[in-house]
């Protein structure tokens, strides 16, 4: 009898797979925000702030991070003490309010973003072209919101 395709073994290999490069992108050089002392939840929260695709108010941003409304208020406003972001009226609701970074923290997560590209190039270098695409494309659906 043929093996039984184990769906939560392979679930359980990729959940495996991507610990160990999260480990390894986050082993590398930390100079970020010109070397400002950041916490784990503040990093994310700028990172949510470079990738999300539309505006983000400070509810959607707590539910992200999975923090309280109180923490999600001191965390933006330890983030706009350090002028990394900045907080906008809603284009979509102008009884609301969206946060974004300021230009210079997206030029910095950027210029980050491309360095660890760099860094982590030759874990990749035995993944062809379809397999690349067909990974980040696997890896997309799985991480967006449903």
């Amino acid at each position: 009898m043929a093996d039984r395709y184990d769906r939560a073994a392979h679930i359980a290999l990729v959940l495996e797979s991507v610990t160990l490069l999260s480990q390894m992108i986050a082993s590398g050089p930390r100079v970020l925000f010109h070397g400002r002392d950041l916490t784990r939840t503040q990093m994310r929260a700028l990172f949510v702030l470079a990738h999300d695709e539309s505006p983000v108010t400070p509810g959607r941003l707590a539910k992200v991070l999975g923090i309280t409304a109180g923490a999600i208020t001191q965390l933006i406003d330890g983030l706009k003490d350090q002028k990394l972001v900045e907080t906008v009226p809603n284009p979509n609701d102008a009884r609301s309010r969206v946060i974004r970074l300021t230009a210079n923290a997206d030029d910095e997560v950027r210029r980050f973003e491309r360095s660890t590209v760099e860094r982590m190039m030759p874990r990749f270098a035995a993944v062809d072209d379809a397999g690349l695409t067909a990974l980040s494309q696997t890896i997309s659906r799985i991480t967006k919101e449903p």
